[in-house]
């Protein structure tokens, strides 16, 4: 599993929080954490429609969400 924190600013819109998205080794999306908690919350089905474009991201260790 990989998890990558959204960096993204948003200005347009800068209330929009980042949360930390869970994908498998397809880099499918299959769950996310919300922002400020650390509960993980998986997809019953993979995330297909999920677009990383004109986003950024770090990824963590597995297990670290909040950065």
């Amino acid at each position: 599993m990989k998890y990558l924190k959204e960096i993204t600013s948003w200005s347009e819109s800068p209330e929009t929080p980042n949360h930390t998205y869970i994908f498998n080794e397809k880099d499918e999306n299959v769950g996310y954490i919300k922002t400020g908690t650390t509960e993980e919350i998986y997809f019953s089905k993979p995330f297909k429609q999920f677009s990383k474009s004109r986003r950024k991201f770090v990824q963590l260790k597995r297990g670290n969400s909040n950065g």
